[in-house]
């Protein structure tokens, strides 16, 4: 009797292995690709604790761009590399009172590297990205006596989310949320991919 049970356990677990095996996605679509986007980036900080000016304000919405490209090395994941125009966050404030007023902006790009994690449906891909980015802020200031400059580089975590659909075997529209952790900006992202 152990023996018959014994069989029958094997062969469902055969039976199912052979299952999942069959409904694992085919890699239908060229493995290259390369893509471009744009969308909306936001800057998470404060104005004084970006500029250290008193009253100090700060745009901090702008236009985000992408250039990226990848291989798709199987039907669940990626790896990536992307430069990000960031954007550019305006900012106006005072020294020493109303004395002198400063007038600059922080400007934001980053190239990183990322594995993207992929979930198959149908036409569509659901994606999570975690990854290694260079990052780097530059500063530029005008005041009543000097103008300044300075660059803020990190080297931090990138990480995002989107959707994908393929409406062709090489062709895709993507949506995307992705962050870079030090230098603190959010973008929103919708661009196409071109597979090859």
């Amino acid at each position: 009797m152990k023996k018959i049970s014994r069989m029958m356990m094997t062969t469902a677990l055969l039976g199912a292995s052979t299952f999942t095996f069959a409904q694992a996605p085919v890699m239908s679509q060229p493995p290259w690709y390369i893509g471009v986007g744009a969308g909306m980036g936001h800057l998470n900080r404060s104005a004084s604790d970006l500029t250290g000016l008193d009253n100090a304000t700060l745009d901090d919405n702008d236009t985000t761009y992408t250039v990226r490209g990848g291989w798709r090395f199987s039907p669940f994941a990626a790896i990536e590399l992307g430069y990000y125009d960031l954007g550019r966050y305006d900012f106006h404030g005072t020294r020493f009172g109303s004395v002198g007023n400063v007038d600059g902006s922080a400007r934001a790009q980053s190239v990183g590297l990322s594995l993207v994690g992929i979930w198959p449906i149908n036409n569509f891909d659901l994606y999570g990205r975690i990854g290694y980015a260079h990052s780097e802020l530059k500063f530029n200031a005008n005041g009543p006596i000097n103008t300044g400059n300075r660059n803020d580089r990190q080297d931090e975590a990138t990480y995002g989310a989107g959707v994908r659909w393929n409406f062709t075997p090489q062709w895709g529209l993507f949506a995307e949320w992705m962050k870079n952790d030090r230098i603190r900006v959010d973008s929103y992202l919708a661009g196409i991919d071109f597979r090859f």
